[in-house]
């Protein structure tokens, strides 16, 4: 399992009278299900998107949630691959298929020469950095909804009387 980020709890209730734990379990499930939707826009094919999504877990600590995946690739999606020649192909047993930019398809082999030409390299990926974003959108929608929430118990206390503002 590899951890990709930390969430924690006390700058979340900087300002408000609540408790990290309770503002950490309603980021959790805001979080994961960000990070899932992220993933599921990504250009990945139908069956790496639900395999990364369902690999995506969050624990959640004292006073913060980590976000973990136990999936090879997430590491290498995360951090992105630079361009590299791709040596291991000499070693294939069957033609590779390789589906070109019209979308046909067609077989070619590595062989010892073609990597000596210099050819069968890795275009690189750059990194993504979804879970980022999605922690980040989730703390301010969080947040708005915490000071939204204090603000309502605060004026249904003053029209009762009970504070003035």
């Amino acid at each position: 399992m590899s951890s990709f980020g930390s969430i924690y709890g006390k700058p979340l209730v900087r300002g408000l009278d609540e408790t990290p734990e309770k503002a950490l379990k309603r980021v959790k499930f805001s979080v994961l299900a960000r990070l899932r939707s992220k993933l599921l826009q990504s250009t990945f094919s139908e069956r790496a998107k639900k395999a990364f999504a369902k690999a995506v877990q969050i624990e959640t600590g004292p006073s913060s949630l980590t976000i973990i995946s136990n999936h090879p690739g997430f590491t290498n999606m995360m951090r992105g691959r630079k361009q590299a020649q791709m040596k291991w192909l000499v070693k294939a047993r069957a033609p590779i298929p390789i589906i070109t930019e019209t979308g046909e398809l067609i077989f070619r082999s590595a062989t010892p020469k073609s990597m000596a030409d210099g050819k069968w390299i890795h275009p690189g990926r750059p990194p993504y950095d979804f879970v980022d974003k999605a922690k980040e959108e989730a703390k301010l929608q969080i947040r708005k909804a915490m000071l939204a929430e204090v603000k309502k118990v605060a004026l249904n206390a003053a029209g009762r009387g009970k504070i003035r503002l």
